[in-house]
């Protein structure tokens, strides 16, 4: 059974063009995801706007504006990649301390193995390192041991993660783009949209389902309402025509009745 299940994992987090590990996965509109980087391949002689079959189902997508950049990243399948990077790439053993590989001080005496992980800065840091980040005057970073904690908090960064700035954090709605975007990206190319903070547009969006939920709820009774009335006005039609029959069926014995009469 665990077999099974690392296969049918390997297998979602797998490029179907490239068959390696997904690099920024994209996805088509029929959902089907790829690299960024096989698509560009794959569609290297296509334009924004022409229309292209999906390489995996052949459904027909047509290419953004902006090129296949453009296109929805696929945050399900970065998810799985992330699990996957932490739990089988052990990617947070044996690392040294960012900030002491910046400063250039790895050398056997100041190369101190990352302990710790800052997730305002992203960054690995050592026990010493780390501390300065707990007093920070605007107000203290969130620092968490390396780990499984600190695994779990990537994957939810990275789902909440800009399309466009990987480490910049969507806190908007662009109402006329249907998007979430980060701040940067609002100043670059939604100023003049209509944008509100991303939990005002889901209250708005759970207050439209809501609206259309009672609506599909009345639209229903109508429905069935008036379905009622019509098996009740086709059973009564059904009554009056078998009325008109039997009215019919005697009328004819009364004159077969009185034609032998009148005949004797």
């Amino acid at each position: 059974m665990a077999k099974a299940a690392s296969v049918t994992y390997t297998d979602l987090t797998t490029c179907p063009i490239c068959l390696n590990l997904f690099d920024n996965p994209k996805s088509l509109p029929c959902l089907h995801a790829f690299c960024l980087k096989c698509l560009q391949g794959h569609f290297k002689d296509k334009r924004p706007g022409d229309k292209e079959p999906c390489p995996m189902c052949r459904k027909e997508f047509q290419i953004p504006p902006e090129g296949l950049d453009g296109l929805q990243h696929h945050f399900f399948i970065q998810r799985l990649v992330d699990v996957r990077n932490a739990f089988h790439s052990e990617q947070f053993d044996e690392e040294l301390c960012e900030v002491r590989q910046e400063e250039k001080e790895a050398d056997s005496n100041n190369a101190l193995m990352a302990t710790m992980f800052c997730v305002d800065c992203n960054q690995k840091l050592c026990e010493r390192c780390s501390r300065p980040h707990k007093k920070m005057k605007g107000g203290a970073h969130q620092v968490i041991p390396l780990g499984a904690e600190a695994e779990q908090e990537l994957i939810q960064l990275r789902a909440g993660s800009c399309d466009k700035h990987k480490d910049k954090q969507v806190e908007l709605y662009c109402c006329d783009c249907d998007e979430n975007i980060c701040f940067m990206r609002f100043a670059v190319k939604h100023r003049c949209h209509n944008c509100v903070d991303i939990p005002e547009a889901a209250d708005n969006f759970r207050s439209r389902i809501d609206d259309d939920h009672r609506k599909i709820l009345s639209a229903s009774r109508s429905v069935r309402q008036q379905s009622d009335q019509n098996k009740q006005a086709a059973a009564e039609l059904r009554v009056k025509v078998e009325n008109a029959k039997q009215q019919v069926l005697a009328t004819v014995d009364e004159i077969k009745r009185s034609s032998t009469t009148r005949q004797v």
